[in-house]
């Protein structure tokens, strides 16, 4: 009988010669996988395309795509960061503008005031001697129109009872109150207010303004803002868009504007001619004034 042995030594070997071997073959690849990319960044490539250079470059994109990522997000960082810098930055100068945009306004409404003023004094004849302040309005009636007001100057700078109010538009009213350093006036749409007129076109055709006057309908008129009153004689050639001014009898000097005729209401039965008329100042709108020293009449 023939007996079959096995060599337990030569197995052994066997074993220790797969284990070479393939530590042998991840050696290879690895050096293989080493050369490609130094010979592609060399500019040759000594295995050519195939598979294992698809799974470098697959490989390497990757981890250009990371750092890629990486370097745009840091990018986006630094940009936002710069970004928010300059945004702080146009606030700040948004704001410095605003700032210097509201002066320059505040010194323009200095300088149109003070040209509508400097306009007030031309309404006052040369002849007239009087003595004249500038003041503000610092409180006035209910409502929207300026029916009565407080001025900021009073006796400690020269203002009377009875002193004028104007404005660059033109009459205003009158004071009727004052105190030492304040003064009350009422306005010519005021019921205590009452003013004789001319017509700019013939100083023969006079008349008064006031708002007691019994006109029919002179509520519609009043909404409006308007004054009333009537010609001293109904055959005084009077029609709308005449300019009316003040006639120079009582307290009033001659010349001052008022408005012009918007109606005229001829009552056949009073013999009498009414007038309308729209004011040349703002009753809605009254801020800075001259107060003029009036005139002595006694």
């Amino acid at each position: 009988m023939i007996s079959l042995r096995f060599d337990n030594n030569k197995k052994g070997k066997k074993k220790i010669n797969v284990k070479v071997i393939a530590t042998g073959t991840v050696a290879i690849t690895l050096i293989g996988i080493i050369g490609i990319s130094i010979g592609k960044f060399s500019g040759r490539n000594p295995i050519g395309p195939g598979p294992i250079l698809d799974a470098v470059s697959a490989v390497e994109s990757t981890f250009n795509k990371g750092f890629k990522f990486l370097g745009d997000g840091l990018g986006d960082l630094i940009n936002y960061k710069k970004n928010a810098n300059k945004i702080d930055k146009l606030e700040k100068e948004k704001n410095e503008l605003k700032l210097e945009i509201a002066e320059l306004n505040k010194k323009l409404d200095e300088v149109e005031s003070l040209e509508s003023l400097k306009k007030s004094l031309n309404f006052i004849d040369e002849k007239y001697e009087a003595k004249s302040v500038a003041a503000s309005v610092v409180s006035k009636n209910d409502g929207n129109w300026y029916e009565s007001f407080v001025l900021s100057a009073g006796s400690a700078d020269g203002v009377k009872k009875d002193s004028l109010v104007v404005n660059g538009n033109g009459l205003v009213g009158m004071v009727y109150e004052v105190s030492k350093n304040y003064s009350k006036a009422v306005s010519l749409l005021d019921s205590k207010s009452s003013v004789s007129f001319r017509l700019l076109k013939d100083s023969k055709f006079k008349g008064v303004l006031t708002q007691n006057s019994t006109l029919d309908n002179k509520e519609n008129y009043k909404n409006k803002g308007y004054l009333y009153g009537y010609m001293f004689d109904s055959n005084y050639d009077v029609i709308p868009g005449d300019v009316i001014v003040t006639s120079g009898l009582g307290l009033y000097p001659e010349g001052i504007p008022i408005g012009e005729v918007d109606k005229v209401i001829d009552d056949k039965n009073k013999s009498m001619k009414s007038v309308v008329v729209k004011p040349y100042a703002d009753f809605k709108n009254i801020d800075d004034v001259k107060i003029i020293e009036p005139r002595n009449i006694r």
